[in-house]
């Protein structure tokens, strides 16, 4: 990349689609803060990417300090957290952007056009190869080696693939085989046939191996209970297994589709517990010009029963269309987790810990939603938490895991149970929980 740290922004639809140019990026040295301005061809286009906090509109947009290391959050969510940074990070070592040199402005670089969504970005930094052939066990080892910071003999390819992914666990984007057996690592629109692009996640090497399996079964449970969530295969590995999540941000014909993050539309830090699920419904509202209600509802009900309470704002995304039309992304992540210090990041009518039936109730009403629809998304969050323990028995996980888990979806269920007076808005010590969700309105 040249001194000035200028970087070319572009939105890439794919198929048959020519990328159009967004903007153009600048870092700002002295104040470390990204400076954007859209293209003539991005104000004619009228696709307005990121409404509440990056507006269409000519001129130079600078980005605040936090919560993205002073860049844009549309730009922002193109970068990984956790393990595909870690990656990252080595790769931009190697490239000659070690610590205390490589900006925000190198790792979109780094990034270039194997992120989620139709961003792309140039110049690209180049270092090895992006694509390769590789059998799953072979990625397994190398998945295993990288959780614990050992680099040696992972080839770039893999560092690519798994360094654009997001997430604390180790995964990397791949077109995965119809058979499981082998992944095509890295992001390509031209995907082989007997293919399909996958983000392709591993227990970690020093958690619970039955990840994979948890997962794969609240994937399942989601979706046969009302619940928009995205796809997913397990696969077998001589280490254990992994589970290939089919990608939402791709089509079968080559397309990409944009995606942003609740966390890049609203510029909100998700490591600090202050949204509601209201503020998911509102943001939708903004978006589409009406929340998508039940869909939201049916979400937060079955991440209560399913003590989904890592349920923060990167947890959950928009999708845009090529005429610019938005809509809320199939659910992800729904793995069970017992959340900061046992709470829900996103609170639900205010309320994080313990969330009773009379609070989802109150939600829904919120939301303008009908007495059977709400009782209903309610019950069908529970009859999929009750299933949970056989199902990811018979999919491989230790029967004492699934056990575990099924008691403490136990204990959830009679929190859910029919109630007919007000639930209490409790909050963690020196925090009102009404408080955390103020003043947020989009």
């Amino acid at each position: 990349m040249t001194a000035s740290q200028r970087l070319r922004v572009s939105l890439d639809f794919g198929a048959t689609s020519a990328p159009m140019p967004l903007g153009e990026c600048l870092w700002v040295a002295s104040q470390r803060l990204a400076a954007f301005q859209w293209t003539s061809e991005a104000l004619a286009s009228g696709l307005n990417l990121s409404p509440l906090h990056l507006p269409l509109a000519p001129g130079v947009h600078m980005a605040t300090p936090t919560p993205f290391g002073g860049l844009h959050g549309m730009l922002a969510d193109s970068i990984p957290d956790g393990f595909g940074l870690r990656l990252m990070d080595k790769s931009l070592a190697s490239a000659g952007y070690g610590h205390g040199i490589a900006t925000p402005i190198h790792r979109l670089a780094w990034v270039g056009s194997r992120g989620i969504g139709a961003l792309t970005y140039a110049p690209v930094i180049q270092a090895g190869e992006d694509r390769k052939l590789m059998e799953l066990s072979e990625l397994g080892e190398h998945a295993a080696k990288a959780d614990v910071e050992d680099f040696k003999d992972i080839p770039e390819a893999a560092i690519r693939a798994g360094g654009s992914a997001h997430g604390a666990r180790p995964k990397f984007w791949a077109a995965v085989s119809a058979d499981g057996s082998k992944a095509l690592l890295g992001d390509d629109t031209r995907t082989p046939a007997g293919f399909t692009p996958c983000l392709v996640k591993f227990a970690p090497a020093r958690g619970d191996l039955n990840e994979p399996f948890y997962e794969a079964a609240c994937l399942d449970l989601a979706r046969r209970h009302g619940v928009d969530a995205a796809r997913a295969r397990l696969l077998s590995h001589p280490n254990g297994a992994a589970l290939a999540v089919e990608r939402f941000d791709r089509l079968p014909d080559g397309g990409r589709i944009f995606v942003q993050s609740l966390a890049a539309l609203l510029n909100d830090d998700f490591r600090v517990p202050k949204l509601d699920y209201f503020h998911l419904a509102q943001v939708s509202a903004r978006l589409s010009g009406a929340p998508e209600a039940e869909r939201i509802y049916r979400q937060a009900c079955f991440n209560v029963a399913l003590s989904m309470r890592d349920d923060h704002s990167k947890n959950f995304a928009f999708c845009m269309d090529r005429t610019g039309r938005w809509q809320l992304s199939p659910a992800f992540d729904l793995c069970p987790n017992k959340g900061p210090s046992g709470w829900h990041t996103m609170t639900v009518s205010d309320v994080g810990v313990d969330i009773s039936r009379a609070d989802l109730l109150r939600f829904a009403d919120k939301l303008g939603l009908s007495e059977a629809i709400a009782m209903d998304g309610v019950d069908q969050a529970l009859s999929a938490s009750s299933q949970f323990e056989s199902l990811a028995v018979s999919l491989g996980a230790q029967k004492t895991g699934s056990k575990a888990w099924g008691k403490v979806f136990a204990a959830i269920a009679k929190d859910l149970g029919p109630v007919t007076v007000a639930a209490r808005s409790t909050a963690p010590s020196g925090q009102a929980a009404k408080g955390r969700s103020k003043g947020l309105t989009p």
